[in-house]
């Protein structure tokens, strides 16, 4: 996740991980990637938790959604990937900014349930990988999103963000989530150590 690769798209059509951490930002990734050797799990200085979940996306229901009613529930532009408060892909959300019927970006969208501003400033790095495995046992399409997150605690950078998700996001209307897991990462190693060294000495 560099500033030199281009935001991926999933399988709804809208850029995914536009506000991504980038690996250029050693700050951003030492606030909120890397576990601090003051943070409670002092083994993992220097390590990260990934977070993985398999997202079971309902892209019938979605297309069957008209343009403006989709980039309503995401908070972006499809084309673009720009804010719907204006701009390009990477302008800044203006969560605050009013139309005729309300704040240009939707409180319930995606865009504003999950952004720093709505979420204590966390930020992570994550990436999406799309998935297509045939179809299920309705004939539907068994597609959608694996979702990997790199955190440096879950406790304060992700779980508090996705149930914010689950209770006011409206994209939830279109994901079904099929599995999860948390897995602690080790730092790498100096020469003549091993991985995980600081947990089992």
């Amino acid at each position: 996740t560099s500033t030199g690769q281009a935001t991926p798209r999933n399988l709804f059509g809208f850029k995914d991980g536009t506000l991504n951490v980038k690996a250029e930002e050693a700050d951003a990734l030492d606030s909120y990637v890397w576990v601090g050797r003051d943070d409670d799990q002092a083994w993992l200085a220097g390590g990260s938790y990934l977070v993985t979940r398999r997202v079971n996306m309902h892209i019938e229901t979605w297309d069957r959604q008209g343009l403006q009613p989709q980039e309503e529930v995401v908070g972006r532009t499809k084309g673009t990937g720009a804010p719907l408060s204006g701009g390009t892909e990477f302008t800044p959300l203006d969560l605050h900014l009013e139309g005729t019927d309300g704040p240009l970006i939707p409180v319930d969208s995606h865009v504003s349930v999950v952004s720093p501003e709505r979420n204590d400033g966390v930020r992570m790095l994550r990436r999406g990988y799309n998935f297509v495995d045939g179809s299920d046992a309705l004939g539907g399409l068994d597609a959608g999103l694996f979702f990997i997150a790199f955190v440096r605690d879950p406790r304060t950078h992700f779980i508090p963000l996705q149930s914010r998700m689950a209770s006011n996001d409206a994209m939830m209307e279109y994901l079904q989530f099929t599995s999860s897991a948390i897995f602690a990462v080790p730092p790498g190693t100096m020469p003549g150590e091993y991985v995980g060294q600081a947990l089992f000495t």
